[in-house]
């Protein structure tokens, strides 16, 4: 609202009182100066202290980058595929594929052979292993059903190679599965445990629709780490086995998640070496003293180890999404640091005291550094309202972390420049350290004021252009893109997709709603027309390799009990011939049909394979796939959908509707606060313009330059809203007391140039070399994540010193020939 003379409000409170209110804040904070000054050995020691309790706890951090733990753990698909897992066990087997030599040669098998029986022996935590060596091969004996192993009778001649040869090619379950269409390949299928050996022991045909007793614990899935220890002993393996007539390649979720895991320890031991130096270079270039370059990067380096033993004590595993964490909480705490020794380094330049000029400098900047902190948490909390997991991490650590930031600044930064020896630098020396950009700055910011429409409609081109390519932006969610043509991981995935057609599962839970359901013989034949209609409606690169289910199991013991006659392989006519098939299969003692049905016979799964390609493929395949359930299982039973498929395309929908939240929430939080903050309606609509400009100028580039939204570079526009605005907040703040002072805006915006005009600018050199030390990351997500977020600071500078003073000359000039007017008409 606005008052007689023009002066807008925000909750009543005018800019008199919001004047007020801020002097009274800065007040409080000089008070706080003089108090910690005052205890600084008891604020050196309590800090330290407290650091050293979190830190502590460094040894329990884990790192999980599994498919599952992006999403949140109560999501309807995560539930689902956890009581999959227990009733089924795991779906996301690793698929080795084994390329070169005769499949059918003795030498070949002989390696084979050994090969099998390492996995089996060396790797940790498997509970299967799925080769030619083991593979089932059911038959009929003299009348009776024998269920046994393909070469548990080896063969030693020729003749024996020709007719194991002749049972692989005429077996269908073999293709794609165990053995490539044209038969140069074959596969061993390494089934991980579906439980940590830390869970207690399971009974994976309990629960599940089975009515059984409640478990007295919840089960502990396989961990990270027991995952990546799967996974580096089978590439222990490989380092015996493989050769150039024998190349072995891995896909699967495991690898994959064995292969981020990695990037990011990878990353992490260059990211926080490379940011420390960085911002050395930055402190030393900016003060030119010792003390400016380690006290900083001391305070920063504690809160940032105390965010840490929070995220640890919280039980929060590190992830690619909170990967950005130490880097951001490195250059936000930085720049807290720079705005508080940039004014204490001014004041002993003019002849203050030590002490003194610490508690000044505090009440000085205090309430500014609170401000940005406030705001930059806020938009970083915007992100609890993501669907994935990995992110909402992000948005309760980061707002944690930026409070912690502060403290450090306000507790331990002013305690330990009291302490150390802290000379009063050169006026000279200074000026061309400090403040060397000031004249520069100063006079841009006089152009916008004195020729603003020279400023802003350039700039409406510019936003014009960059919101139509904003228009183009699309998402997309492929981690295997994130890594380079010729990493091994990629190799071997695109390898595996391209000799057995696939390495991720969907599955299909039927449930026909009564025990002994799946004996009726028509919806066994369903199951097959389900399995050839969902392969005909997938599209390249979406192809079916290969779909499993109860069916072929009915089918190869009919055939079984049929002589073997290749015509038999079918299933049954009757309910009662199906039962007793069954029936006989399990007498034989395999337990194969475990994996496919409940103990009560009553649901199933259809297991399909499929490429790893894009997640934003799977949305409109999974709809097909759904469309032909409903029509071939209406009346008969019910099912969901579930595996590593429906994750991924879960993961996909999450970016869209998570990114969309994370920027309205952002917007929504911290444009109050800046007009509470200002205590002005008017500056605080004014002040978010060039804090959004950075977003859209982020989405231009990404729509121009087709680079496609993902879980990572989606963080960016909620982020930069947060580290934007500090700089406006900086720059507002400091525009609004000068003003108040003069009523000139000309006047007002060159004093803030003068005075913060250094201080924003460095700060900015900060946050664009922090963020491009991503540009240092092996993943080219993270790579990504890094440029746009330093071109975001960088718009987000040249917004504050050029567009935010063009709008406050039209506004407040505006505001004035308001007041000029009614002061005409009433004289």
């Amino acid at each position: 609202m606005s008052s007689e003379d023009g002066s807008d409000s925000v909750g009543g409170v005018t800019d008199g009182s919001a004047s007020t209110w801020r002097a009274s804040v800065e007040a409080g904070f000089e008070r706080w100066g003089r108090f910690v000054v005052r205890h600084r050995i008891a604020a050196v020691l309590i800090s330290f202290l407290a650091t050293g309790w979190l830190i502590s706890h460094l040894p329990q951090l884990e790192i999980d980058n599994s498919t599952e733990s992006f999403l949140t753990t109560d999501a309807p698909n995560v539930l689902l595929y956890n009581a999959f897992r227990d009733q089924f066990g795991r779906d996301d087997k690793i698929v080795i594929a084994v390329d070169g030599g005769d499949l059918f040669s003795l030498p070949f098998l002989e390696r084979l052979r050994d090969l099998h029986e390492a996995l089996e022996r060396d790797v940790p935590h498997v509970t299967e292993v799925e080769s030619l060596v083991n593979a089932r091969f059911t038959r009929g004996e003299a009348g009776e059903l024998v269920v046994g192993e393909l070469l548990e009778d080896w063969p030693e001649t020729a003749e024996d190679l020709a007719i194991f040869e002749e049972r692989v090619r005429s077996n269908p379950l073999y293709v794609n599965a165990l053995v490539s269409a044209d038969y140069r390949v074959t596969a061993i299928a390494v089934t991980p445990d579906t439980y940590s050996s830390e869970s207690a022991q399971v009974d994976e045909l309990e629960g599940f629709g089975d009515g059984g007793g409640e478990a007295e614990a919840d089960p502990v899935y396989l961990k990270a780490a027991e995952g990546d220890a799967v996974i580096e002993g089978v590439y222990a393996v490989f380092d015996r086995f493989a050769g150039e007539d024998f190349r072995l390649h891995m896909a699967g979720a495991l690898p994959m998640t064995w292969r981020i895991n990695y990037g990011m320890e990878r990353d992490m031991s260059i990211f926080l070496p490379a940011t420390l130096a960085l911002m050395a270079v930055v402190l030393a270039l900016l003060f030119r003293r010792i003390g400016g370059v380690a006290l900083p990067l001391l305070v920063v380096g504690l809160s940032l180890s105390a965010a840490i033993g929070v995220m640890i004590v919280l039980g929060i595993p590190g992830s690619t999404a909170v990967q950005i964490l130490p880097v951001f909480l490195l250059t936000v705490g930085v720049c807290d640091a720079v705005h508080v020794l940039a004014i204490v380094y001014r004041y002993r330049m003019e002849g203050m005291a030590k002490q003194e000029a610490v508690v000044r400098a505090l009440a000085h900047s205090g309430l500014a550094i609170l401000m940005t902190s406030v705001t930059t948490a806020a938009g970083m909390v915007s992100f609890v309202t993501s669907e994935m997991a990995a992110v909402q991490d992000l948005g309760v650590l980061a707002p944690i972390g930026v409070l912690l930031a502060f403290i450090y600044t306000v507790v331990l930064l002013p305690a330990l420049l009291a302490i150390f020896p802290l000379p009063a630098p050169k006026r000279g020396r200074i000026a061309r350290g400090l403040f060397p950009f000031e004249a520069l700055l100063v006079g841009a910011g006089r152009f916008a004021v004195r020729a603003p429409w020279r400023i802003l409609v350039p700039a409406s081109g510019l936003i014009v252009i960059a919101v139509l390519g904003a228009m183009q932006i699309t998402f997309s969610h492929n981690g295997l893109r994130w890594f380079p043509e010729h990493d091994r991981t990629r190799v071997d995935f695109e390898a595996v997709d391209r000799f057995l057609g696939g390495s991720i599962t969907m599955d299909v839970l039927i449930d026909t709603g009564e025990p002994g359901g799946l004996y009726d013989p028509e919806l066994l034949r369903e199951l097959e027309r389900i399995e050839f209609e969902v392969a005909n409606v997938a599209r390249d690169p979406i192809v079916v390799a290969d779909a499993v289910s109860i069916r072929e199991i009915v089918e190869e013991t009919h055939q079984a009990l049929n002589e073997n006659r290749p015509e038999m392989r079918r299933v049954p006519d009757s309910r009662n011939a199906v039962a007793q098939e069954l029936l006989l299969f399990e007498q034989s003692g395999s337990d194969d049909t475990e994996e496919f049905v409940d103990s009560e016979y009553r649901m199933t799964r259809l297991n399909l394979r499929i490429p790893f390609v894009d997640a934003l493929l799977f949305p409109d395949f999974l709809e097909d796939a759904r469309a032909i359930l409903v029509k071939r299982l209406d009346g008969r039973a019910t099912f969901e959908i579930t595996g590593l498929m429906t994750l991924l395309s879960a993961i996909f929908d999450a970016v869209i509707v998570s990114m969309s939240r994370s920027y309205v929430f952002a917007f929504c939080v911290i444009t109050p606060l800046m007009m509470l903050l200002l205590g002005s309606l008017r500056r605080g609509l004014v002040s978010m313009v060039p804090n959004l400009l950075p977003i859209v100028a982020v989405l231009s580039v990404m729509g121009w330059g087709r680079i496609a939204i993902d879980t990572t570079t989606m963080m960016v526009g909620a982020m930069v809203i947060g580290i934007a605005v500090d700089d406006t907040i900086h720059f507002m703040h400091k525009f609004h007391r000068y003003f108040e002072q003069t009523g000139d805006v000309e006047g007002a915006v060159a004093e803030t140039l003068r005075t913060t005009g250094s201080a924003l600018l460095f700060t900015t050199f900060v946050l664009v070399a922090g963020f491009s030390v991503f540009g240092l990351s092996q993943m080219a997500n993270m790579r990504i994540f890094g440029l746009l977020s330093a071109f975001a600071a960088a718009v987000a500078l040249l917004a504050d010193i050029l567009i935010a003073p063009a709008l406050l000359a039209v506004v407040e000039g505006a505001r004035a020939r308001r007041r000029a007017a009614r002061e005409a008409a009433r004289g």
